[in-house]
C-alpha cells in the first residue's frame, strides 16, 4: 500500500496543506501512513478494484487523518508554548490532479528503469519525453538523432505502447 498509494496521498495532502513548511508536512504525512497502516479497518470501506471511487475513499481518510493530526499537534504545541497560534486550513485542489501526477511520474520513471535494464532502447524515454511533453515533430527527432523516420515512428509507438503499460498496471 505504502508503495503504490504514499507518493499520490504525499501529493494530495501537499496540495490540500500548503502552508505546511517541509519538515512539518514530512512529519505529517509519516503520521497519516503510519494510522492507515495501523489501523487497516479504516480502508476497509473499499477496495483497490474499485478505483476511482476507492482513490477518492482513500484520499478522503488521509484528508481526515492529516486533519486530526494537525489538531493533535496544535493542542500539543498550545500546551506546551500557551500560544494560540491560528489553525492550518485547508485548500480545497482536486484528489485526481495528485493522483495523476504521481501515477505519470511513476510510470515515466518505470519507462525510464526499463531503458536503463535494456528491455528497450535507451533512447525511448527521451524520444517520447522529447515528443509527447515537448511537442517535437518525428521528422525533427529523427534528424536530431540520427535516425530514418521509420524507426523513429517505431520508437515512439513502442515507448506509448509500454507507457500506457505502465499507466495501467499503477492505475488502481
Amino acid at each position: 500500500m505504502v508503495e503504490r498509494y504514499a507518493d499520490c496521498l504525499r501529493r494530495y495532502l501537499r496540495l490540500r496543506f500548503p502552508r505546511l513548511g517541509p519538515a512539518d508536512f514530512d512529519d505529517l504525512v509519516q503520521d497519516v501512513l503510519l494510522k492507515l497502516l495501523e489501523h487497516p479497518d479504516l480502508l476497509s470501506g473499499a477496495s483497490p478494484r474499485d478505483g476511482g471511487r476507492f482513490r477518492y475513499y482513500l484520499a478522503t481518510v488521509a484528508l481526515n487523518q492529516a486533519r486530526n493530526a494537525l489538531r493533535l499537534r496544535q493542542r500539543t504545541q498550545q500546551r506546551e508554548c500557551g500560544l494560540g497560534d491560528e489553525p492550518l486550513t485547508a485548500a480545497t485542489p482536486e484528489v485526481d490532479a495528485a493522483w495523476h501526477e504521481s501515477l505519470l511520474a511513476s510510470a515515466w520513471a518505470d519507462l525510464r528503469g526499463w531503458a536503463g535494464s535494456g528491455e528497450l532502447e535507451a533512447d525511448i524515454p527521451g524520444l517520447l519525453e522529447e515528443h509527447l511533453v515537448h511537442n517535437v515533430s518525428l521528422r525533427d527527432l529523427a534528424e536530431r538523432h540520427g535516425l530514418a523516420l521509420s524507426t523513429c515512428q517505431r520508437r515512439i509507438a513502442k515507448g506509448r505502447t509500454w507507457l500506457q503499460q505502465a499507466i495501467i498496471s499503477r492505475d488502481g
